[in-house]
């Protein structure tokens, strides 16, 4: 009579094979389950397009969920009453996260004039000048010229009708400046003297460091 034998238990080392090998695959799960959740960090961003200098209300803002870096996320603001009531310094687009270096540091800082200057283009001696770039504006009289405002940002340009720059139509330009002195020297330079618009080299808009042609004697 044959005697059939009993299968022994797996050995110490199947067993540990066995343990592992469900180890990683409770890992893929876990890794794909994650792979397929959706961020669940908080950003603010611009719900449309806002101009520089414009102050922030919550209508201009929304929240969205993002994944990105740590080094990232230190520079932008997760609720939106964290941005609400400051400062745009420079344009941000639709759907673009707000970071801490596009907005004023507090409330209460000053906002920005807007005043629209409207020039043939052979008096805007700029070339593909585009919205957020800053200009100097000059202005002639008689056998002088004199800066009236330098470094003012550009917060909008408007050739009429599709043309561009290169075209002879006259173009407006809106640019910011930031006091109501610096409104009326604008103001005054386009009625009583020809203007002349060029791309300025200051990082901030000035009225105090004025250059003249010819300079003053002495």
């Amino acid at each position: 009579m044959e005697i059939e034998r009993h299968r022994g238990l797996p050995g110490g080392r199947a067993v540990v094979g066995g343990v592992l090998m469900a180890v990683a695959a409770v890992g893929v799960f876990v890794a794909y389950d994650r792979a397929g959740q959706h961020p669940t960090h908080p950003v603010v961003v611009a719900a449309h397009a806002i101009r520089m200098g414009a102050v922030l209300e919550p209508g201009d803002l929304q929240t969205i969920e993002a994944d990105l870096p740590t080094a990232i996320t230190r520079h932008t603001f997760a609720q939106v009453d964290q941005v609400q009531g400051k400062i745009a310094l420079g344009a941000i687009g639709e759907g673009e996260i707000v970071q801490a270096g596009a907005i004023s540091d507090d409330a209460s800082a000053p906002g920005l004039h807007e005043v629209a200057i409207n020039l043939p283009r052979a008096q805007v001696a700029v070339g593909r000048l585009k919205q957020g770039e800053r200009v100097d504006v000059f202005v002639s009289n008689e056998d002088r010229t004199s800066s009236v405002v330098r470094g003012a940002a550009v917060v909008e340009i408007d050739a009429g009708g599709g043309s561009t720059l290169t075209s002879d139509r006259e173009i407006t330009l809106v640019v910011a400046v930031p006091s109501a002195d610096a409104v009326a020297a604008l103001v005054h330079a386009l009625r009583t003297g020809d203007v002349t618009v060029v791309r300025s080299t200051f990082a901030a808009v000035t009225t105090d460091d004025t250059v003249a042609y010819p300079p003053d004697a002495g």
